[in-house]
């Protein structure tokens, strides 16, 4: 590895599996140090061993607790220069089945939590030099598909709150969304473990094959260094070429 981010500290979300802990370890591989938050403390704790992270388990939607562990994160790694908000849920269930309770939860988590943990963070995102926000979004802010509703609205939402965040807080803070398509993680695995499934979906882009949660991580990389130091306020689509047809 290049060392692309050493001396940078970032803290990741969601980071006890899928594109979150793939996430962290590209980035501790490039030299991060990091902080690592999930729900599943004991998830996050397993990756942060692996990495020599640190793990703080957290509800993002919670907003009193992640102002507490995100000040505590921040004050343990000296600092933060750098978010991932990738903790996100998914409940696929068509519009007049859908519970008020589980819109309520989508919209607490991917929506509310990126804010609460940007907020919290703000301070030391303020303190460092320069500074990047990484909002993992959906393919489906761009294009909403069946029983998403509450899905696509809360993660076109995310990419919304990040184009603001973006004007808001520059110059010396940049903030950009990934929307990724089909992403071979826990929680696309009833597709991806089923074989006819998984052909339709791969036949649907123009790379003919699912996504890896290193594709996502290597998008957030390039958002977070200089490679990408005169973009923000935009969504890169890392879904092999599914939105756009």
């Amino acid at each position: 590895m290049s060392a692309r981010l050493k001396g940078r500290k970032i803290l990741v979300t969601g980071a006890a599996s899928g594109m979150g802990r793939e996430i962290a370890r590209l980035f501790a591989a490039e030299g991060a140090a990091l902080a690592l938050l999930d729900r599943d403390a004991a998830g996050a704790a397993a990756v942060a061993a692996e990495l020599d992270a640190a793990a703080h388990g957290c509800d993002v939607s919670d907003r009193a607790e992640v102002g507490l562990v995100v000040t505590a994160a921040g004050e343990a790694l000296g600092g933060i220069d750098g978010i991932i908000n990738a903790a996100g849920i998914l409940d696929i269930v068509p519009f007049a089945d859908l519970a008020p309770e589980s819109w309520d939860r989508m919209l607490a988590v991917n929506l509310t939590g990126p804010f609460n943990v940007v907020k919290a963070a703000l301070p030391f995102l303020q303190a460092a030099e320069r500074a990047t926000i990484v909002n993992i979004a959906s393919v489906s802010a761009l294009m909403p598909m069946a029983g998403t509703t509450g899905y696509s609205a809360s993660k076109a939402r995310l990419a919304m709150f990040t184009k603001a965040i973006a004007f808001d807080l520059g110059p010396n803070i940049r903030a950009n969304s990934i929307c990724p398509g089909v992403i071979k993680t826990e929680m696309t695995r009833y597709l991806w473990e089923n074989a006819e499934h998984t052909a339709r979906a791969a036949d649907r882009v123009a790379l003919k094959r699912l996504g890896e949660p290193g594709d996502v991580a290597r998008a957030a990389l390039f958002f977070s260094t200089e490679d990408s130091g005169f973009t923000t306020g935009t969504e890169l689509p890392v879904d092999g070429g599914f939105s756009w047809r």
